[in-house]
């Protein structure tokens, strides 16, 4: 019987909670995308849905483990983790150029692109086309015996995943900033509001899971912060209408969109 800690076991049950959780409301926000007919709520959509990947491989092996009481093969917890993240990132830049800086959008939106798919031949060459080569060090060290449900990533994987979550906070706290200082109807200022407390709990999410070696207690915070910071994302993005009736808006104040 292949055996794991309450810690790697814990680390799996509350990723694969949270990505549920994620998935939970990225779907609502899916369903608002094709109601309304807007490509930025879809753009949203595949934020939340592809945000989420280096929580996959935790989930999915969580339950991978669960059915075959072996750990997820390496290539496999590579790629659910990182291939998506590309998607994420380039989602989010097109509702945020598109919302605040529109004619730097397609130089923004190409240099990112080129920077995505040189990850993505980097990733790929290394995980399958380079037999032999050191490929943990180059792309993340995964240790089955400690903890099969985590992974240190390295290389090329390490500079990316940063730019990406260093991009994602920075342009979405700015974006945040100017809905509350800009708008004046209480509607749009909440919808600032949350989403900048969405993107400040999900960047210490990131972070965390990424460069700290946690106990229980804070690995259960951490993915406390993780779903909160997606609840707050809908909210943000949506203000759904049970969330207007508490706050402090009037009927009528609400917009179709989140346009600057």
């Amino acid at each position: 019987m292949f055996f794991i800690s309450e810690l790697a076991q814990l680390s799996g049950f509350t990723a694969l909670l949270s990505v549920c959780i994620g998935f939970f409301f990225g779907f609502i926000v899916l369903i608002k995308s094709v109601k309304v007919k807007d490509l930025l709520v879809f753009n949203f959509f595949l934020c939340i849905i592809f945000t989420l990947s280096p929580w996959y491989p935790s989930g999915l092996g969580y339950v991978y483990w669960l059915i075959n009481n072996t750990p997820l093969d390496y290539e496999i917890y590579v790629l659910v983790g990182i291939v998506g993240i590309p998607i994420a990132i380039l989602a989010w830049l097109n509702v945020y150029m598109t919302t605040v800086k529109p004619t730097k959008k397609k130089i923004i939106l190409s240099l990112y692109a080129i920077f995505s798919i040189a990850f993505e031949i980097y990733l790929f060459y290394y995980l399958y086309f380079a037999p032999g080569a050191p490929v943990e060090p180059l792309l993340g060290i995964k240790d089955d015996l400690i903890n099969p449900m985590d992974i240190d990533y390295k290389g090329f994987v390490l500079v990316y995943l940063g730019a990406s979550i260093l991009t994602a906070c920075t342009t979405g706290i700015h974006f945040a900033i100017k809905s509350i200082k800009e708008k004046e109807t209480p509607y749009l200022l909440w919808k600032g509001r949350f989403l900048l407390a969405a993107f400040i709990l999900f960047g210490i999410s990131a972070i965390f899971d990424a460069i700290v070696q946690m106990d229980q207690l804070l690995l259960i915070i951490m993915r406390i912060i993780l779903v909160t910071s997606n609840l707050f994302f809908y909210i943000g993005f949506i203000l759904p209408k049970w969330v207007e009736k508490i706050l402090p808006i009037r009927e009528g104040e609400s917009e179709k969109n989140f346009e600057m």
